[in-house]
């Protein structure tokens, strides 16, 4: 994909006709896992993380949003 960044209920992403790597790795036994932003897109069920692949996912949908707190500890 290319373009501009998805954001949330945005109705495009990666076309399902494209497999991806977690999806063959299926097929030949593997057991993937996700964990982290998952940016291509979740606008139908069958293109969020658990439908392309993954058996498992724990994260964002998008990429909006970021892992730090931002509070500064002295030392």
């Amino acid at each position: 994909m290319q373009g501009e960044s998805l954001v949330g209920g945005e109705a495009r992403g990666l076309p399902l006709n494209i497999r991806i790597l977690p999806e063959y790795l299926r097929d030949l036994g593997y057991t993937p896992k996700l964990v982290g932003k998952w940016h291509l897109g979740f606008h139908t069920r069958q293109h969020t993380p658990q439908r392309r692949g993954f058996d498992s996912f724990f994260g964002f949908y998008n990429g909006h949003i970021s892992y730090y707190n931002y509070q500064y500890r002295h030392g």
